[in-house]
């Protein structure tokens, strides 16, 4: 199965990021990024002066090359959050492989590994550079940090779940309203997914971009039993996204179409007039309203410890 990457895009991205002719992916350079230590996990910064002088001589100033973010999951909640503009925005799904085919050898895919130090090789490499000082072991130095510098995070952005693309070859980029973009076809791209609150007209856009593409449509849903959203597909069966790929669910609630591991409705749907009647019967708050002392009960529980 190709491996699918996510592109977390605001509403306002629709005309930008999609086409007829397939989408675009937006670069910037790591010190444009929204982590203040991006590049930083690539050298123990606590490693006596002698150490750091040689890592900074050997390794110079290091490059800041355009780079694109994509996530490896669709229903990550703080990236609908953030990033999806708390469900106001879509998502693109793309595939990897075509992707790869299309850049050939001017990008580099690889998952973002979220550390808090640094890798342990990267300190034995330092330091066979600096006691053996040959040139060869200078060369994997370099290739260890750069890796290092684009594809480690610190362990906080982890629910990113991230997979980067970072170009070794800038000149594909066009240069539009002041941003660095990349074309992709429309072979790349093989779902959108519309945020739970996109609003009607960037809906209705981002569907009729699909159609002209021939990819799929999802939609990202709030369920009532699971913290984790799934999606309803052009059809409005649910789907989920489960080994690597959206699919199909294989069981929903018959009332609200949830996804559901077994039976064939959901807990809340399961709720009878008969239990809502036991279960008003047996709170005791609505003995207290019908007798006028519920106001007065909340006041006197509020002001314990007050006084």
């Amino acid at each position: 199965m190709a491996r699918k990457l996510y592109k977390y895009l605001g509403s306002e991205l629709a005309d930008v990021a999609l086409s007829h002719d397939g989408a675009t992916l937006k670069f910037s350079l790591p010190r444009e990024f929204n982590d203040p230590f991006e590049l930083f996990l690539t050298v123990d910064h606590n490693s006596p002066a002698a150490t750091l002088a040689f890592y900074e001589e050997a390794m110079g100033e290091i490059l800041h090359m355009p780079t694109t973010c994509f996530s490896s999951n669709p229903d990550v909640v703080p990236m609908w959050a953030h990033y999806g503009q708390n469900g106001r925005g879509f998502v693109i799904e793309v595939d990897e492989d075509i992707l790869r085919t299309e850049l050939g050898e001017d990008g580099v895919i690889q998952d973002v590994m979220y550390r808090d130090t640094i890798r342990d090789e990267l300190g034995e490499s330092l330091a066979r550079a600096q006691y053996r000082q040959k040139p060869r072991d200078i060369y994997f130095l370099r290739s260890s940090v750069y890796n290092a510098a684009y594809f480690t995070k610190a362990t906080c952005w982890s629910y990113e779940k991230e997979r980067r693309l970072v170009l070794n070859d800038a000149t594909k980029l066009l240069q539009k309203g002041g941003a660095s973009i990349l074309p992709i076809s429309r072979q790349c791209v093989t779902a959108v997914i519309l945020g739970s609150n996109l609003n009607a007209d960037t809906e209705s856009k981002l569907r009729s971009f699909a159609a002209e593409i021939g990819c799929e449509v999802y939609k990202c849903r709030i369920g009532r039993t699971s913290i984790t959203p799934y999606f309803t597909d052009s059809g409005g069966s649910a789907c989920v996204y489960v080994g690597g790929a959206i699919s199909k669910a294989v069981n929903s609630c018959r009332s609200c179409g949830e996804p559901l591991g077994e039976g064939d409705r959901c807990s809340w749907c399961r709720i009878q007039d008969e239990d809502r009647r036991v279960a008003a019967a047996s709170n005791p708050w609505r003995l207290l309203d019908a007798t006028g002392l519920l106001q007065d009960y909340i006041s006197s529980m509020d002001s314990i410890g007050k006084s």
